[in-house]
This record gives C-alpha cells, sequence and structure tokens, in this order.
C-alpha cells in the first residue's frame, strides 16, 4: 500500500478556524464553498477538487467507519441497499459485491448546481465516500490491486495515510429506530453534522505516522491560519 500512496498526488489542507460559521467570503478567500452536503452532513467543500473540508481531516486522522442511521437522507437508502450486497469478510481480506454491478447512482458535488440529483458513481468509490468521506472529484483507486475488493481499507485516495487502520469503526449497516428518531432531531436543529463528528471513533494510528499535534502560522490581519509544511499531512 505505501508505494500506491506515494505515488497518488498529495493535496494540502487549508485550515479555517470554526469553518461552519465563516461567511461565504472567508470561505471563498480561503479557495472553499458551501456547497451540496456529503454523506456525512457537511457542506464545505475545495473549490477545485471540491473535496469535503471535514471529510479529509477524517480521513487524515485514519478514520474509517460508517453508521447507515447518521448518513445524510440524499444517500442513506441507496448506500444501505448497497452494502446489503457487499460480502463482508475479516479487514484483510477482499470485499465483494453479489452481482455484477459496478456503478450506483448517487448524489454528488455536482448536485448542488445541476437539474440532474445524482450521477453515475463507481461502487468502489461510493464504498469509500460512505466509510472514509467525500474526496468530490478526486481519484479512488485500490490498495490491493483487485478491481473488484470493496474492503474500505483496501481503497485509498491522496488523503489516505500510508498505514492503514486496523478496524474499521463504526460498522453499523442496520436501521435503528431510536438512532433514526436522534438523527431526525437534529436535522431539525440544524445540528447533524455535530452529532456525526461526535459518533467518530479513533482508528490506531501506525508508530512510523505518529505525528506531532500540527502547528499553525501566528494569524496576521488579512491571512488565514495554514498548516505548517513540516506537519501537513503530505504524502511523500
Amino acid at each position: 500500500m505505501a508505494n500506491l500512496v506515494s505515488r497518488m498526488a498529495p493535496m494540502n489542507i487549508r485550515y479555517l478556524h470554526d469553518a461552519n460559521n465563516c461567511d461565504d467570503a472567508t470561505l471563498d478567500q480561503s479557495g472553499y464553498y458551501r456547497g451540496f452536503p456529503c454523506p456525512h452532513n457537511h457542506t464545505i467543500r475545495d473549490k477545485e477538487h471540491h473535496w469535503c473540508y471535514y471529510c479529509v481531516q477524517k480521513i487524515w486522522k485514519n478514520n474509517c467507519g460508517v453508521d447507515v442511521n447518521f448518513l445524510n437522507y440524499n444517500y442513506k437508502h441507496k448506500l444501505i441497499k448497497l452494502w446489503k450486497r457487499i460480502e463482508i469478510g475479516s479487514i484483510d481480506e477482499c470485499w465483494h459485491i453479489n452481482g455484477q454491478q459496478k456503478r450506483i447512482c448517487l448524489p454528488s458535488y455536482r448536485s448542488g448546481y445541476s437539474k440532474q440529483l445524482s450521477e453515475n458513481t463507481s461502487v468502489h468509490k461510493a464504498i469509500y465516500i460512505s466509510t472514509w468521506g467525500d474526496v468530490g472529484s478526486c481519484f479512488v483507486t485500490h490498495a490491493c490491486g483487485n478491481k473488484q475488493c470493496v474492503n474500505p481499507v483496501h481503497l485509498l485516495s491522496s488523503w489516505n495515510r500510508e498505514h492503514p487502520p486496523q478496524r474499521i469503526s463504526p460498522l453499523i449497516l442496520e436501521f435503528d429506530p431510536q438512532k433514526l428518531m436522534r438523527f431526525a432531531n437534529a436535522e431539525k436543529q440544524n445540528k447533524t453534522e455535530s452529532l456525526t463528528n461526535n459518533l467518530l471513533r479513533s482508528t490506531i494510528t501506525h508508530p512510523l505516522e505518529a505525528l506531532p499535534e500540527p502547528t499553525y502560522h501566528i494569524d496576521m490581519p488579512g491571512e488565514e491560519p495554514q498548516l505548517t509544511d513540516e506537519n501537513l499531512p503530505h504524502l511523500q
């Protein structure tokens, strides 16, 4: 996997303090915009590649997991139907989907301005965005070399760490009425993103990738804080 990751083009995370509460002008100056929600209920996206600001932070933290009860309603039912067709094995095995399905019709960043709400997405990318996060127009490939594999730990984009997590957490693929009600209440209060973020569990990071906490440039007038180069999660 390390060799594959090293060939993926690195990306930069442009840090914004309390990004959700930034006005549109501040987002625009920093290269972001508010767009169509990702499966994890985030709305801030990169202007060029349309990846989700909070999802890529989730990916860099090596957090891989999904609870279908808390997916955005635009994606929820289609993704759970897809998951029900997947033969789930151990974390080290390749997982396969029953049947010959290669693509699925899902919303994307284009849904915010397109007349067509959904578009065809590869099955492996759909699994990636549901467990890792929404990477917009960025490419998702297979670390195992098996193009039929949909094991999330075997899938990667430019944001993945060289050493995959040792577990997928959470992996909840059944509807729970209490959770669905909790999510509905969060929607009414416009707090679905907070609910989703609170459910994330840390995964095990390889010792070689146990980097120190990132430091930031001191805020200067007219300058947005940035991650410093030495602590930025580049994939070398």
